[in-house]
């Protein structure tokens, strides 16, 4: 069948309890959208998952992605690029559009039963995954965050979240096609920060990063954000201020020196 990805659950001995199926659906639902809309280019892929085959005891699914009308994606690429992301991640490959909020998708759902024991097969067409304990640390090890210190981020401040600790607001990066980047701060800084919700900021501190990406996962934020004006007058001040070619010589000249100067002149 096209376009179709086998499901099974087995967690120990006992039968799959209500609370593990919704577990295991609600984060595969999530992945398989994060996915189709990361493929398409778009948050509205036109791709949805139909369940043609279930059964019980061992949880077994059968589900196909199926295309609305206009949809920017081909449904079984979708399922084809699920089953080959699981395992390439594995092996510490790594696609080249593969984003940090797509890995975060994965691990949720590759980790969601590293507690109980827990054994999951995605099977399309011949290729096959099997997610057991010794696959979670695996994908764990090829996922783990990497840390840089004296990292800044400068994008849009949204949706600050100030109802426990850690303090956290998101910041949405300039690139659209960007992940938006968690940022942790200090109590301290809690009025600073609800005054510049809605405005581009400039955000330092240390960035956890995916081995994907080049914004990172998330920020613990060690000073103060801090609003940049987009002021056009100032920009426009600079017209015919920057000499980029020396003086007396033509921009061909330039290019020549400094082609000759790094060894690469005819």
């Amino acid at each position: 069948m096209k376009a179709a990805l086998d499901v099974r659950l087995q967690i120990g001995e006992g039968a799959v309890k209500l609370g593990q199926l919704r577990e295991l659906t609600d984060n595969l639902q999530r992945t398989l959208v994060a996915l189709a809309s990361q493929l398409a280019g778009t948050p509205q892929p036109g791709i949805d998952f139909e369940i043609v085959e279930a059964s019980v005891g061992s949880l077994s699914l059968g589900l196909r992605a199926v295309a609305e009308e206009g949809a920017a994606i081909d449904p079984d690429r979708v399922v084809a690029t699920f089953t080959a992301d699981l395992a390439e991640i594995r092996e510490q490959h790594y696609r080249p559009d593969l984003t940090p909020g797509l890995t975060r998708r994965y691990r949720a759902l590759v980790t969601c039963f590293k507690d109980v024991g827990a054994v999951v097969e995605y099977r399309h067409g011949r290729e096959r995954v099997l997610v057991d304990d010794a696959f979670r640390q695996g994908f764990e090890v090829a996922l783990k965050e990497r840390v840089a210190e004296d990292v800044s981020v400068v994008g849009y401040l949204d949706a600050v979240n100030a109802h426990r600790q850690p303090y956290a607001f998101y910041l949405y990066p300039k690139l659209e096609e960007a992940d938006r980047v968690e940022c942790r701060f200090d109590t301290e800084m809690l009025g600073t920060v609800a005054g510049l919700l809605k405005k581009t900021v400039k955000v330092e501190g240390t960035g956890h990063f995916a081995p994907v990406g080049i914004y990172p996962l998330r920020m613990d934020v060690r000073a103060t954000p801090r609003a940049l004006t987009w002021d056009p007058a100032i920009l426009r001040s600079y017209v015919g201020k920057l000499s980029l070619v020396p003086k007396g010589m033509t921009a061909s000249d330039y290019v020549e020196r400094n082609r000759e100067a790094a060894g690469l002149a005819d």
